[in-house]
């Protein structure tokens, strides 16, 4: 007798009913299959898992105020070109600002003409300053002209003492005073006209004007006055002959009122001296004489005592 399990209708059987799973995995209905061998398989297909939520969004960080800027009639930057002590040799540490300052000139093609200006604090020699700030003036401006600049764009001027920008009384305000500037002397400026379209109201530019516009080139800073640099001299004299007889003034006291306090110390440290020895004296004699008589009555005693005779 052949087994019902390996027979053809059972192998047809078997292929009907994957057959029909399939098919109702994919949305179908009651499947019903006719014959001798009919069954029907029922049911609803597994819903599909939910779609992944999206990525969560990264909102960049706004990018960094920029180094140097062209503002109006300047370039501007906050930090401040350095130079070695009383000399116009660039330090190294201002040339990644130098190299900006050149790349925006370079794209910034409609700026035609730079006035470097050097500035100095007032301190020392006026005339001294003058040429300092000049020298690193145009030290500046070889370091342009050396990084692709044309020197035709540039000028170097320094103007010494006579532009402070803060008060020179403090070494806040003189530290702002010691600053190389570039001002814009001429650029190409574009104007345009412009009207709404009335089919789209969007605006529309019909015309464009090119002007190229000219600041005045400050004057360089007169030569330091001998008169008056006489003056300042005087005056700065007087004020440090002053500072020196306050000075010394002060410490004459400050010496008299520590020998005062020495000697008042000392004295006292006498004083206590001679009174802890006075003390002492007093102490001394008096166990003296509290042992002299306790002697003196053991003494007594010894000889009132009747000796013990046999």
């Amino acid at each position: 007798m052949q087994d019902f399990r390996t027979g053809p209708k059972f192998i047809t059987l078997t292929a009907l009913l994957t057959s029909a799973l399939a098919l109702s995995a994919c949305g179908g209905g009651p499947l019903a299959f006719q014959g001798t061998s009919a069954f029907a398989v029922v049911g609803t297909p597994p819903a599909l898992p939910p779609p992944p939520p999206p990525p969560p969004k990264v909102e960049e960080p706004p990018p960094p105020p920029a180094r140097v800027e062209v503002r109006d009639n300047k370039i501007e930057f906050k930090e401040k070109i350095q130079f070695e002590n009383n000399k116009s040799v660039i330090l190294p540490q201002s040339f990644s600002l130098l190299d900006d300052i050149v790349k925006v000139i370079k794209d910034n093609e409609h700026i035609k003409k730079i006035a470097i200006e050097g500035h100095a604090s007032a301190e020392g020699d006026a005339k001294r300053n003058l040429t300092l700030s000049d020298e690193r003036a145009k030290s500046v401006m070889k370091y342009c002209v050396d990084h692709g600049i044309d020197a035709k764009r540039l000028t170097a001027k320094g103007f010494g003492i006579t532009k402070p920008i803060a008060d020179n009384a403090t070494e806040e305000g003189r530290e702002k005073n010691r600053r190389v500037e570039f001002n814009i002397v001429e650029q190409d400026v574009t104007k345009k006209k412009v009207e709404i379209d009335p089919k789209t109201g969007k605006e529309k530019v019909i015309g464009e004007t090119k002007t190229t516009l000219k600041e005045k080139e400050p004057e360089p800073a007169p030569a330091a006055d001998p008169a008056a640099a006489k003056k300042a001299a005087a005056e700065k004299a007087a004020a440090d002959k002053k500072a020196a007889a306050e000075k010394a003034a002060a410490d004459k006291k400050a010496a008299a009122d520590k020998a005062a306090a020495d000697k008042k110390a000392a004295a006292d440290k006498a004083a206590a001296d001679k009174k802890a020895a006075a003390d002492k004296a007093a102490a001394d004699k008096k166990a003296a004489e509290e042992k002299a008589a306790a002697d003196k009555k053991a003494a007594e005693e010894k000889k009132a005592k009747p000796s013990a005779k046999p």
